[in-house]
């Protein structure tokens, strides 16, 4: 047997400043920036959004501080392979002008 068919849910639209919805969390009624999402597999859930703590903020800065390193490391990288060959390149030119005129 087939199963009937289902039609598939409508989004809840809430415009800004409207009360809110009856569904809502009671244990963080004093946070106003909320997402919701729902989903029709068996195994969704809710997804929150909050401003990040502490201990976030921390991780945040560390992250972005190693990702600054990174990049000046790589720039230290480049820039010790691009000064020899520029040194090389400067070398052959003075070697070749000096062939030149002779």
């Amino acid at each position: 047997m087939s199963e009937p068919t289902r039609r598939p849910p409508e989004p809840e639209i809430i415009p800004p400043g409207a009360p809110e919805p009856r569904w809502e969390d009671v244990r963080r009624a004093r946070s106003t920036t909320r997402i919701y999402s729902w989903t029709s597999a068996q195994n969704g859930g809710r997804l929150r959004y909050g401003r990040p703590g502490p201990l976030g903020l921390i991780v945040l800065f560390a992250a972005i501080a190693a990702l600054g390193a990174l990049g000046f490391f790589v720039f230290l990288g480049a820039l010790a392979i691009t000064i020899p060959v520029v040194a090389a390149l400067v070398l052959v030119g003075l070697i070749g002008g000096v062939l030149r005129r002779l």
